[in-house]
């Protein structure tokens, strides 16, 4: 069976827990949420449609660059028709935090982000999502339940967007990626011991389309 990969940088989407109602000052009368998009160094695994699977984690600092020199966009559940904030205008803004990206969004007073307000305030989104492009990232093999495993990670990217997004955990995605057997065959060809802590292998493009 043939594996189709892409060629070309492939946005990529991830999902994780923690958004919520932030503090409201009676003086600006304005609606605020706010979260985690990530958390660095915390390795999830990952499954394709294949059944292979890797651990992928985000470096602290991985979108730095990123942050400074472009614009990045709120989205309600990462609809492009539907803006909650932008970086250009300040009503999203990244908090300096060790522990992961940490944003701030000053929602609209129109009909998506008063949804997206009512929504986190219920607790029936709890979920924060986050689009890029991945620049910079190595490859390394670990001990992982008592086995060896691949694992990603993610040094540099770019980031596009972040989302409040109504299913917050990865199996409720679809996952899309490139089979472990080319990742196989490049360190059986190479001859690379499988004990090796580090490989140096061609990029992974990965992609991830919600069903939302």
């Amino acid at each position: 069976m043939t594996r189709k990969r892409s060629d070309g940088p492939v946005k990529e989407i991830r999902n994780t827990n923690g958004i919520e109602i932030r503090a409201k000052t009676e003086e600006e009368d304005r609606k605020t949420i706010g979260g985690y998009a990530l958390r660095y160094n915390s390795p999830t695994k990952i499954i394709d449609w294949w059944g292979d699977e890797f651990l992928e984690e985000f470096a602290q600092g991985a979108f730095d660059e990123s942050i400074q020199s472009r614009v990045v966009k709120a989205l309600w559940n990462h609809q492009t028709s539907c803006p909650l904030g932008s970086t250009r205008s300040q009503t999203l803004r990244f908090n300096e935090d060790p522990e992961g990206l940490n944003y701030d969004v000053d929602l609209p007073e129109n009909t998506w982000g008063n949804d997206a307000y009512e929504s986190v305030q219920r607790g029936d989104v709890d979920g924060s999502s986050f689009g890029f492009i991945t620049k910079e990232e190595k490859w390394s093999v670990i001990d992982y339940e008592g086995r060896k495993i691949d694992k990603r990670t993610i040094t540099r990217a770019d980031l596009i967007e972040v989302s409040p997004c109504t299913f917050p955990a990865y199996d409720s995605s679809e996952i899309n990626c490139r089979s472990f057997e080319e990742i196989k065959e490049q360190r059986e060809n190479q001859k690379m011991p499988e004990s090796s802590q580090t490989l140096e292998i061609e990029k992974l493009r990965t992609q991830i389309l919600l069903n939302i």
